[in-house]
């Protein structure tokens, strides 16, 4: 979509009012806990493939991190309560959902932050398997993480400051037809930083291709 509009669809999702009554923002703090909700889509639209023709080259995403359900990173007690936003980007025309993702944590500093791995979209198959060495017989391989590939890949954290900050590092591929290696899917980096506060307010994270709406809720 032109730029023009689809800052104008963003305004829009931002002003959606709220399913539930959440309390007041406040100030970051490090120690408090934090329950982080994330709509990520992709931008349909002539610009968004003109920026995937003009980018795209093959990317290894970073997946170093915990998954949600692991380590300090837990699926939200309350769970997903963003699913109107989904639903109304999905109606637009405008948007593809990639993810819906809802976990609670506690607020750490930059340094000490750990990531929360991603792997959402669709499935493109796997990469570089290994065979398991003494273990199994010849020709089962052990598939890890690193080695399933999606559609959007790579991690992301929010982390506490004078405020709440998102920062991610993905990689949404471009899918191929079946069949194709992934190891050469075209890909293009999706990279940045927002600064948020606590509370019922929602922000939006920009980019030419995918777009991630983030609510954080102090618990």
């Amino acid at each position: 979509m032109p730029l023009p509009s689809r800052r104008r669809f963003c305004r829009q999702l931002l002003a959606l009012p709220l399913m539930a009554t959440l309390p007041a923002a406040g100030h970051a703090q490090v120690g408090r806990q934090y329950r982080i909700e994330l709509v990520i889509f992709e931008h349909l639209g002539p610009e968004s493939r003109a920026f995937i023709e003009s980018v795209a080259r093959p990317i290894r995403a970073d997946l170093s991190g915990f998954g949600i359900g692991e380590g300090a990173v837990r699926p939200s007690r309350t769970g997903f309560e963003l699913q109107h936003v989904a639903d109304r980007i999905e109606r637009s025309g405008q948007g593809r959902v990639l993810a819906r993702l809802a976990w609670d944590q506690l607020g750490r500093d930059f340094r000490s932050t750990p990531w929360v791995r991603i792997q959402e979209g669709r499935y493109l198959g796997t990469r570089e398997p290994e065979p398991v060495r003494d273990e199994a017989p010849a020709g089962l391989w052990a598939v890890t993480p690193d080695h399933e590939r999606y559609e959007l890949e790579g991690r992301l954290r929010v982390w506490v400051g004078h405020f709440l900050h998102l920062e991610t590092d993905l990689v949404y591929h471009v899918p191929h037809a079946p069949g194709d290696d992934p190891e050469a899917f075209p890909a293009i980096p999706v990279r940045g930083s927002q600064r948020m506060n606590s509370g019922d307010d929602l922000f939006y994270l920009d980019h030419p291709v995918v777009g991630i709406i983030a609510r954080v809720t102090r618990l």
